[in-house]
């Protein structure tokens, strides 16, 4: 499949996919997930160009239903946290 292809495949311009590429932009989550699904790698290798360790061997017991909950489950921790963090910047840049 060529990068067209797959942009096309997507639903994603070829200009945001080379963003991806360069790592000038990055996909949300649910984004990433359904790449990962088409190129049959895992989110890790995605994210980060290599299989990371894992650490807890459950985690490789989770389905890809049960690892993209937890994904969305984290991406609302940060969110929940960035939310958090936002009134103390808005102070350190006054």
């Amino acid at each position: 499949m060529t990068q067209k292809q797959f942009a096309e495949y997507m639903g994603i311009s070829l200009n945001t996919l080379y963003g991806w590429i360069r790592y000038e932009r990055i996909p949300d989550t649910s984004t990433a997930y359904e790449m990962a699904v088409v190129l049959g790698v895992t989110l890790n290798y995605l994210l980060g160009g290599r299989e990371a360790e894992i650490a807890d061997w459950r985690l490789k017991e989770l389905t890809a239903r049960d690892a993209a909950a937890r994904i969305l489950e984290l991406a609302g921790s940060i969110q929940e946290e960035a939310n958090k963090l936002r009134p103390l910047m808005k102070k350190m840049t006054k």
